[in-house]
């Protein structure tokens, strides 16, 4: 299928100088009018520091060919107005020869516009796709996307983040589109969906998508069935409290370790759906030092998720554009809500269960250890928090790799500067080929304010729930489990060399 992206010019590029005076509502309004998604990707630009626009013309390829395809089958007339690819530049470009001479790292990324049609109306502009970089701030977190090539003119550019594409209301519809993200996001085998294929693997299911109509779970389950996509669905009424787990920790479990989740939306009066991709952190969040926050899983075994310290959640919005923040607290005032989490095909468990073995491994490890005269002072203060103040640590679940791993092991150090032991990250080397839920462990000033821990539970992601928990990274030690089944004490310990916190995984 050819790629819009790397669709060749139809003709020369425009070049559009973007610094002052250059005024985005008047490029819209006179170019693409009443677009409100491109204001919103214009100023993203804006705020990236983009000094130029490359404007190119190109044919109607690939999925946007299959969008054409599904529109003359309803009996819709197309436009004849060539399709649009804006690239964005922080480098100041004079001419189309200035683009092969510009450091790639200025490249901010592009969108591509078509003319639609809206019967009985005429014409409208959308956003037909678009991928641009997700965040400016210290404490936005999006660790949801892939590396995309773009062609501007004969030159090819890359850019890290998610497909943004808005509806054309007929043949797709928002739920079209958010799986269209998430599906390009978070799947192993392709880069990107067309809408034409989800509506026929709808077709071949027997449950066609209804013109202008919206998609059931079930249709969103099939979707996801059919191409092979682990995922965990969630429908909960809010007014009557339905849902055992809170749904933001669906969507944290898949959005922390780097894959996309949908939520839908319902009011009573009008449903929607979009991808969430990211998270911002507010270290100074009270909440975390209520009662209330506690996750429990019995009275004697209960813990503090790293997800409460979740201000919004960052989405794509079809309807007003991409990357934008959803306060977590307006979700408790709809009426229903479909939250569905997309993870690794390879893990047998999700985030949610890896919390639990870890907090039910570290409370056995704790117990099991004993105290010593010269105990590490960071361990006193995590055992005091486990046994006496109960349950006062903080735990954040995240899906590696273990060469991923192992980097981030040698890549920490403690406060005082001290590094891992280089014999002991190379024991992991052999042992570590999978996948694992690295479950980090922190205390609830550490964790917000200096974005540290005390070490880590490492369990194997692709074991059964019973045999998944290796071992555990704790303060001046590695802590095995003991080979003897019926001891619940874990009695092998490895000085690691480091003896206090190190940084968070990033």
């Amino acid at each position: 299928m050819s790629d819009l992206r790397n669709q060749p010019p139809r003709r020369r590029p425009e070049v559009i100088p973007a610094v002052r005076p250059f005024s985005n509502f008047e490029f819209i309004e006179s170019r693409f009018p009443d677009c409100k998604p491109l204001q919103r990707i214009l100023s993203l630009a804006r705020l990236a520091q983009f000094s130029t626009i490359v404007m190119e013309e190109i044919d109607s390829v690939g999925i946007s060919k299959e969008d054409d395809s599904d529109l003359v089958a309803l009996g819709v007339g197309l436009s004849l107005t060539p399709l649009y690819r804006l690239s964005f530049f922080s480098a100041r470009l004079l001419s189309v020869e200035d683009i092969n001479k510009v450091d790639p790292q200025m490249y901010l990324g592009y969108a591509i516009l078509k003319s639609i049609p809206v019967p009985g109306v005429g014409f409208r502009w959308i956003v037909f796709e678009s991928v641009t970089m997700a965040g400016r701030h210290d404490n936005n977190y999006c660790r949801v996307g892939k590396l995309y090539e773009v062609l501007c003119s004969v030159r090819k550019f890359r850019i890290f983040g998610t497909i943004y594409c808005q509806q054309n209301a007929l043949s797709n519809v928002c739920a079209h589109v958010a799986l269209r993200t998430c599906i390009a996001a978070a799947s192993e085998k392709m880069d990107d969906i067309g809408y034409g294929q989800l509506n026929e693997i709808l077709r071949s299911g027997g449950m066609p998508h209804a013109l202008t109509q919206g998609l059931s779970d079930v249709q969103i389950r099939f979707v996801f069935d059919h191409l092979g996509l682990k995922y965990t669905l969630n429908a909960y009424d809010v007014k009557t409290g339905k849902g055992k787990i809170p749904f933001q920790k669906y969507l944290y479990g898949s959005i922390e370790s780097g894959f996309p989740a949908l939520l839908g939306l319902d009011t009573g009066t009008s449903a929607h759906i979009i991808p969430v991709l990211g998270h911002t952190f507010n270290e100074d969040t009270w909440v975390p030092n209520a009662e209330t926050s506690y996750f429990k899983i019995s009275d004697e075994i209960k813990y503090v998720p790293s997800e409460t310290w979740v201000s919004t959640y960052i989405c794509h919005d079809d309807n007003f554009g991409p990357h934008y923040c959803l306060p977590r607290h307006y979700l408790s005032e709809q009426n229903k809500i479909l939250v569905v989490g997309l993870n690794s095909p390879y893990v047998r468990f999700d985030s949610i269960e890896a919390e639990v073995i870890a907090i039910e491994c570290l409370n056995k490890i704790i117990n099991g250890i004993s105290v010593s005269v010269r105990e590490n002072i960071w361990l006193r203060r995590l055992r005091e928090s486990v046994m006496v103040q109960r349950g006062w640590v903080v735990l954040r679940p995240i899906l590696l790799t273990g060469d991923a791993y192992i980097k981030h092991l040698e890549a920490i150090s403690s406060w005082e500067g001290q590094k891992i032991k280089e014999d002991v990250a190379g024991k992991f080397k052999a042992v570590l080929t999978g996948r694992y839920w690295v479950v980090e462990i922190s205390l609830p000033e550490l964790f917000p304010a200096n974005k540290r821990k005390l070490g880590e539970i490492v369990l194997d992601a692709q074991q059964e729930v019973a045999a998944s928990c290796m071992f555990a990274r704790l303060p001046g030690e590695l802590i095995l489990p003991s080979a003897d089944e019926n001891q619940q004490a874990f009695l092998v310990r490895i000085p690691t060399g480091i003896d206090s916190h190190t940084e968070l995984l990033q």
